[in-house]
């Protein structure tokens, strides 16, 4: 009797020692320090997607034939459980406002008339910026990272396709792969959390700019904040005529 006591106390032993050893495993995979810049994108793209809500600075310059021009500027919220967006965007010509709340999207230009429709995927895809970073990076190839005082910071070179995507975007028709020279994203990742704090690409194109063959180059900054703490976004009044 006293055999199979000693026999129980050493399988309770053993059973403890290996819920520790697992206890301990999953902590170290949850919080070893990442060195590989792989597997700091999949940890990137891991963390997003816990992300109820955040706001965002968004801001774009073009440069070509020795100047430079402010593209596009403009601020955002994002709040996923709820499902609603609000987006202001200023440009050279003119502004746009973006809300979405209880599925529909509510836009207006330059601070005209509010117009409403049903909102659709493809909308809220174009202006979640943090779904719109992780394409990027889902699609990117040859990363690397490297560590300052206070970030990770990836570099990484999108697949060419989406880089014209979003070239696009930003107001540039482009016709094939063959304009692109040059272009790479760097993501600043905070290091406990893994969020992102912001995000920069650089674009370079060689394009027909007034009869001459120039270099033109994009560089966007979105910059990430207040995570996990957004406000409430009420649909805009529309008044009925």
């Amino acid at each position: 009797m006293s055999d199979k006591k000693g026999i129980d106390r050493q399988i309770f032993v053993i059973l403890g020692i290996i819920c520790v050893l697992i206890v301990f495993a999953l902590f170290y995979v949850e919080h070893r320090e990442i060195n590989d810049a792989y597997a700091l994108a999949g940890r990137i793209i891991d963390t997003s997607k816990d992300v109820d809500s955040y706001q965002f600075n968004i801001y774009s310059n073009i440069s070509m034939l020795g100047e430079s021009f402010r593209l596009m500027e403009g601020t955002g919220s994002v709040n996923y459980p709820d499902r609603e967006m609000s987006v202001s965007l200023l440009s050279m010509e003119d502004s746009m406002d973006l809300i979405v709340a209880e599925e529909n999207a509510y836009t207006r230009n330059n601070n005209d008339t509010w117009n409403k429709r049903k909102l659709n995927q493809q909308m809220w895809d174009n202006y979640d910026q943090l779904t719109q970073t992780n394409l990027l990076l889902a699609n990117s190839t040859e990363l690397s990272m490297e560590r300052t005082d206070s970030y990770l910071i990836l570099t990484a070179l999108p697949d060419n396709s989406t880089l014209i995507q979003e070239a696009e975007k930003a107001g540039l028709k482009l016709k094939g792969d063959e304009r692109l020279t040059d272009y790479s994203i760097r993501f600043f990742i905070e290091k406990e959390s893994y969020r992102i704090a912001a995000i920069e690409s650089h674009t370079e194109f060689m394009m027909n700019v007034q009869g001459l063959v120039s270099p033109v180059a994009i560089r966007n900054r979105v910059e990430f904040y207040n995570y996990d703490n957004g406000d409430k976004i009420e649909a805009p009044v529309i008044n009925v005529q």
